[in-house]
């Protein structure tokens, strides 16, 4: 593990993060600006921004040094984002990592003083057949995703150790029916990801900040036990969500509701060694949210 230095808890408040998944939202100049303006106005102090890779590149990689360079003079710490659900299939390893290698290649002339954080993956395997199907089928799943963990690991080590790697995952991994052994150890799935990346968001999703820690308490405490500094970040929801989902998101409550309850979070969380940020998602809505417009 890394000790991250970044989006660091402070005495008064926990630091704030979000998603942003759009390529818009970085591909001109005043939309970098448009976007660095509101993390200024909210307190963000981190951006996951995804990136697409084409042709073994990084898609818009001219604008995405950009956002690195620019989002730096503002304060702004920057991971490069990559999510599917098979992402991590074994199947998938080699594109999986070859997309790693274009980002590290996409940032080796950087300015002085202008870093990429880390690599981000918000990867679903849940979402899948394979891992509905439960048994053996969703063992090699979770195989699958804990040995690509390994091998980008060892790759970063050699080839970019200034970057972090960090993956999104459920609340709801730390349960023992996800227990399984591996190389040698027999622990909660959510346990052996943490011992493989430097920082693991959680969708600890939901209204009540109380409920919210209650979802992230294990990792938390896992993070503890491990000496894993700045490790987690529990995360909050902000789409304008439907049906039985509706409850976990702000979308189409009162913002005030949503203020008080981050509030409440970071407050919780100041100076703990253990987490790295409140984690929002994402861009896209929270920036509507927020003015009222209660968009997805």
């Amino acid at each position: 593990m890394i000790a991250g230095s970044f989006c660091v808890a402070n005495e008064s408040r926990s630091d704030l993060g979000m998603w942003a998944w759009k390529q818009a939202h970085f591909d001109r100049p005043e939309s970098r600006v448009t976007m660095f303006d509101f993390c200024e106005r909210e307190g963000i102090t981190h951006i996951d921004q995804h990136v697409s890779i084409r042709n073994g590149a990084i898609a818009n990689a001219d604008a995405f040094r950009q956002l690195i360079i620019e989002a730096a003079e503002r304060g702004i710490t920057v991971n490069a984002l990559r999510g599917d659900k098979k992402m991590f299939f074994a199947e998938n390893h080699t594109r999986t990592m070859s997309a790693i290698e274009a980002i590290v290649a996409s940032i080796q002339t950087l300015p002085e003083g202008a870093k990429l954080l880390g690599i981000k993956f918000d990867v679903e395997p849940y979402l899948t057949a394979e891992w509905k199907a439960g048994g053996e089928s969703r063992k090699t799943v979770m195989f699958d995703y804990l040995s690509f963990l390994d091998e980008a690991r060892v790759y970063l080590n050699a080839e970019a150790p200034e970057l972090e790697l960090a993956v999104d995952v459920p609340f709801w991994w730390d349960k023992a029916e996800h227990e399984l052994r591996y190389e040698g150890s027999t622990k909660r799935f959510v346990y052996h990801i943490q011992d493989r990346v430097d920082w693991v968001g959680i969708m600890s999703y939901r209204r009540d900040p109380g409920t919210t820690a209650l979802l992230v308490a294990d990792e938390i405490k896992y993070a503890a036990d491990q000496s894993m500094f700045r490790s987690v970040a529990p995360a909050m929801e902000t789409s304008k969500l439907s049906g039985k989902e509706a409850h976990i998101s702000f979308g189409g409550v009162p913002a005030t509701e949503f203020r008080a309850a981050l509030d409440s979070l970071r407050i919780r969380y100041a100076g703990n060694l253990q987490v790295r940020c409140i984690m929002l998602h994402h861009y896209g809505s929270l920036s509507s949210y927020l003015k009222g417009l209660f968009c997805a």
